[in-house]
């Protein structure tokens, strides 16, 4: 820990005085729908890449303005083609306890990440017809990964209540998101779903909602079976704007390799609730998610039972000066596996993260990036007896075109 802080106290004077040979120029390029309809990036993002509510709602409503149909991207004078990348020099030091009992030990390295190069075309087709294109690269040297590939036809409801989304996508409540964070690692709760299916979406009077139907990751069936149906995964959210603050629930299945013999699948189960509260210059995420694994053999192995946990979020954003140019954010998240009738490892998986960035422009950031995972077990003399401990700390430009 020792050696992480002087490492930090170093890094932490140069992420200061590199906004001196970095400060903004006019006239700077902006990134595709900023481009396209001539507005500032913080037209629709809190902090890029965060959506902010009016982001939500185009979004929301197929990537066009409220009362516009869409044209062919033939007809704008923008190229739809808009490029993220992110790379960093990254420190990691693991802690591990000797199960013997022994001293615990550490190892640390140091090494230069592309955490991120993407390719993304998006907009409309045409009237009513929405269409999303994205790709990335996978690691240094690594292969170009599919990523989003989905059409939507808009409108099918009057004004917007009722769209009809095909393809691949990320399933996700607009202000939750994996791929939208402002830090740099994931979350350790199930945020964002795999969608690759078809979904229903709307929104009217302040209420916005979704039901889908996506693939799942089964492999196998009952014995014997000749056939596998994969689009079985079902999910559903609702959101509330209440005076600009968000509120929403929701609920999704995920069908798993059977755990059970003579069982098509077991049932993975997720509920979830959450809220966006923002005012100004911050904003703050609380959310909470149960989840329950049906058919979890039991602790001397003689018939089944659910496993089940609770998971907490807490992560709050805040521009520390009236610029909008240095944003805080930090995020503790928990994942308990409560005391059960079936096996499994009870304890808490732990994560802290918190972000220091400077925006040099709307769309393009330097940052410093803690983030702190852990694994808790229950009834042990000392937290961590024998699970890793790990300490990332990374600085890192993300730019957006």
């Amino acid at each position: 820990m020792i050696r992480l802080l002087r490492w930090l106290l170093f890094v932490a004077p140069v992420l200061a005085v590199l906004p001196l040979f970095m400060a903004p120029r006019t006239g700077e390029a902006l990134p595709l729908f900023a481009r396209k309809y001539e507005m500032q990036c913080t037209q629709c993002h809190y902090a890029f890449p965060r959506l902010n509510p009016f982001g939500m709602q185009f979004r929301q409503n197929g990537y066009r303005m409220v009362g516009e149909k869409g044209s062919s991207p033939w007809e704008s004078k923008e190229f739809p083609l808009s490029l993220v990348g992110n790379v960093g020099i990254q420190s990691l030091r693991t802690e591990q306890g000797d199960p013997l009992g022994g001293p615990r030990t550490h190892f640390t390295t140091s090494q230069f990440a592309q955490n991120a190069v993407e390719f993304h075309t998006a907009g409309t087709l045409g009237p009513n017809f929405t269409f999303h294109f994205d790709n990335n690269f996978v690691g240094p040297g690594g292969p170009l990964a599919s990523g989003m590939a989905f059409l939507q036809l808009d409108d099918v409801g009057k004004d917007g209540c009722l769209n009809i989304k095909a393809g691949v996508y990320d399933a996700e409540i607009p202000y939750l998101s994996d791929s939208r964070k402002t830090t740099l690692n994931g979350y350790i709760n199930p945020i964002t779903l795999d969608g690759r299916g078809v979904e229903l979406n709307g929104t009217r009077s302040g209420w916005t909602y979704a039901a889908g139907l996506i693939n799942s990751d089964r492999s196998t069936g009952k014995p014997g079976s000749t056939s596998l149906n994969n689009l079985e995964n079902g999910y559903v959210w609702l959101m509330r704007d209440i005076r600009g603050q968000l509120v929403t629930v929701r609920v999704a299945t995920d069908r798993q390799d059977p755990r059970v013999a003579g069982k098509d699948a077991s049932t993975h189960l997720i509920a979830q609730a959450s809220a966006y509260l923002n005012h100004g210059r911050w904003a703050l995420i609380p959310g909470y998610t149960f989840e329950s694994f049906a058919d979890e053999p039991d602790t001397i192995g003689v018939g089944t039972g659910s496993l089940d946990l609770h998971g907490a979020l807490l992560e709050g954003m805040v521009y520390l000066d009236p610029n909008s140019r240095w944003l805080l954010t930090g995020r503790y998240e928990i994942r308990h596996v409560g005391i059960s009738g079936v096996s499994a490892t009870r304890g808490d998986d732990i994560q802290t993260a918190l972000n220091l960035s400077y925006f040099v422009n709307p769309n393009a950031k330097i940052a410093l990036d803690w983030t702190r995972a852990s694994m808790r077990l229950h009834n042990s003399v000392e937290d961590n007896p024998t699970e890793p401990v790990t300490n990332e700390i990374q600085l890192y430009g993300h730019v957006g075109y």
